[in-house]
């Protein structure tokens, strides 16, 4: 699944400034600052769920090995505790099971990403694909979130049908059924982009500063914008899009205000509501995604209920005309 833009509330509130000059702490120990906050605001699925799920496994591990009454227990167990859960709960949906965070920083500077772009241009334009992969994979700085989830709607149903498939003596399918209804599972992947995030902590940072602190804010302000070069340079965003060209504008505003009459209160909260709009028009959600998904296994399963009534009707009929010619 293709990679999304995010910057979530759990992003918003951490210092992440590698350059600033009002950066509390190190990246390392800031971003592992927000991975424990992250953790903790990660909740966990039910026990029965998880403990379905061991069962589940453990069923296909048994399938593997031709251990059929030993994968019909799991499969039993298994469904059990998905109808408790959902007994429990009948709102459960796409349920959150896993999370991983993965961080990629660069100290580039724009200008240097630029010269190492020229340099791959020239790599591909010599048919040096190897030299091209070798430069461009460090260019990335940005924190990775992949998270996994399990659609509650259909993957409990997967496991009845394999359970019924395995009590009618088909282990292949009950296989098929199970490996079709783990394809289900939700992987989304966001990408908190860094420099986006140091960006907007150099504004809030100017915009909290004293008054009379003109060439800390000043500065800070210039750093921001070299932030907002580095994450155009590194794909993140780009010059054409309003919220980018607004943004770059709101800062040298506020920077002019500042040698001025310092009136810049109402223009902090134009440049950060900016930064937000910009951020949440890279924001893209795979909750649609995943409810195509979800709805695509449920109509499959539909059809195939509608096609068993069909064949079921057609031998009755056979059947009902057989007896009548006796």
């Amino acid at each position: 699944m293709k990679k999304t833009f995010l910057l979530s509330a759990l992003a918003c509130g951490v210092l992440l400034s590698t350059t600033s000059i009002q950066a509390k702490s190190d990246t390392k120990s800031l971003v592992q600052h927000q991975i424990k906050e992250n953790k903790k605001a990660f909740k966990e699925a039910p026990k029965e769920i998880v403990d379905a799920l061991k069962e589940t496994s453990l069923a296909m591990r048994n399938l593997q090995h031709k251990k059929n009454d030993e994968a019909k227990k799991h499969l039993k167990l298994a469904t059990e505790k998905f109808n408790k859960a959902l007994k429990d709960n009948p709102a459960l949906d796409i349920l959150p099971l896993d999370e991983s965070i993965e961080v990629y920083e660069n100290l580039a500077t724009a200008q240097e990403i630029n010269h190492t772009l020229t340099l791959v241009q020239k790599f591909l334009t010599a048919y040096n694909l190897d030299a091209a992969r070798v430069a461009l994979a460090p260019l990335k700085d940005e924190m990775d979130i992949k998270t996994i989830s399990i659609p509650m709607k259909v993957f409990p149903v997967a496991t009845q049908n394999a359970l019924d498939a395995l009590n009618k003596g088909n282990a292949q399918k009950a296989m098929a059924v199970m490996a079709e209804g783990y394809n289900t599972f939700i992987i989304e992947e966001a990408v908190i982009p860094l420099p986006l995030l140091a960006a907007q902590d150099m504004i809030l940072e100017a915009s909290n500063l004293d008054k009379s602190k003109k060439e800390e804010a000043s500065k800070l302000l210039d750093d921001a914008k070299k932030e907002l070069e580095k994450a155009k340079v590194l794909g993140y965003t780009n010059s054409s899009t309003p919220e980018y060209k607004a943004l770059n504008d709101a800062i040298d505003a506020v920077k002019k205000e500042i040698k001025g009459k310092n009136e810049v209160v109402k223009l902090y909260d134009k440049l950060k509501n900016t930064f937000v709009s910009l951020v949440h028009k890279s924001k893209t959600t795979t909750h649609q995604k995943a409810k195509a998904k979800v709805n695509a296994y449920e109509n499959k399963e539909t059809v195939k209920a509608v096609k068993e009534t069909k064949k079921f009707d057609n031998e009755v009929k056979k059947d009902e005309g057989q007896t009548v010619k006796k």
